[in-house]
């Protein structure tokens, strides 16, 4: 009885320590053997971070890295946004249009449509400028036909500002009128927020 004990024991611990080594090497055959896994995996990881990022920011992954060079140019232009009026036209499509260079000579472009509620901003970089001057330049088919009559000016003037959080900056503006509105500028999209408020208003 004694002897068929042992062999029992025997079995049973060898049988333990096969399972544990074939679970062992199970796990380093599937990196080895399928090693493109492996490496699809793990380059993936930059894909999903931009989704994630992009979704953050209410745009698409191909428009992320423009939103952040929006961002970007908001921030390296900032007082030259507050200390420079944008000089806006209206044009006879009704479309609003306005630029402003500052000293970095990036511009800052205004664009409202007839439809919108708010205008939208969108920076153009003194290099991509340089890069893309006769494209940007030159003449399109949109504005080819000649303009009669002159158009309308519709001056603005930012006297306050400050960031509400990164993206987001707030400007009070003084319009020709003499009332005053805050705009919500979301600095990856161009998107505007805008309240009509009291130029004296707490800011």
């Amino acid at each position: 009885m004694a002897n068929s004990a042992i062999p029992a024991e025997f079995v049973t611990s060898t049988t333990n320590g096969t399972t544990s080594s074939r679970d062992t090497s199970r796990w380093w055959q599937w990196v080895l053997v399928y090693p493109t896994l492996a490496v699809t995996l793990i380059t993936a990881v930059p894909t999903w971070i931009d989704h994630i990022r992009a979704a953050g920011l209410g745009v698409s992954r191909g428009d992320l890295a423009q939103a952040q060079e929006q961002n970007q140019l908001w921030q390296v232009n900032l007082d030259c946004a507050r200390s420079q009026e944008i000089q806006r036209i209206k044009t006879k499509r009704n479309l609003e249009i306005g630029a402003q260079v500052c000293p970095s000579g990036d511009v800052l472009l205004l664009l409202k449509r007839p439809e919108a509620d708010q205008p939208t901003f969108r920076w153009v970089s003194a290099r991509t400028l340089e890069r893309e001057a006769s494209v940007l330049l030159g003449p399109t088919a949109a504005y080819a036909e000649p303009r009669e009559g002159p158009v309308a000016q519709v001056p603005r003037s930012v006297i306050n500002q400050r960031w509400l959080k990164p993206g987001l900056l707030k400007q009070r503006v003084q319009q020709a009128g003499g009332g005053c509105v805050d705009l919500v500028i979301n600095t990856y999209t161009g998107r505007v927020g805008q309240t009509l408020v009291r130029c004296d208003a707490e800011f």
